[in-house]
């Protein structure tokens, strides 16, 4: 006798697959970083530009309010997504 499938199965499997989804941009906003290590190192544009951090962090949450994200939650990801790209980028410019 088969078992009824999780009353979650289908809602876990559409989560599941947007988060490949999420990885998958991730991974291909990380690919730029080399390139943005290129043109840093030959415009000598310091790995960290705070203007710059807060200008992503604003756009990106008053892009997730406006689509009903909670307040925040864009926000302390961006941060650590930037933080990530920011020790990329210090341990690939020159020094």
């Amino acid at each position: 006798m088969t078992e009824p499938a999780h009353p979650l199965a289908e809602l876990r499997q559409q989560i599941d697959t947007l988060d490949d989804q999420i990885i998958a941009l991730l991974a291909r906003r990380y690919a730029l970083l080399a390139e943005v290590v290129k043109v840093k190192a030959a415009h000598n544009i310091p790995h960290q530009v705070p203007a710059r951090v807060q200008e992503v962090l604003a756009r990106n949450e008053r892009n997730a309010v406006a689509k009903g994200l909670p307040a925040g939650l864009v926000q302390s990801l961006y941060e650590r997504i930037i933080d990530a790209a920011h020790v990329y980028e210090a341990q690939h410019l020159p020094k």
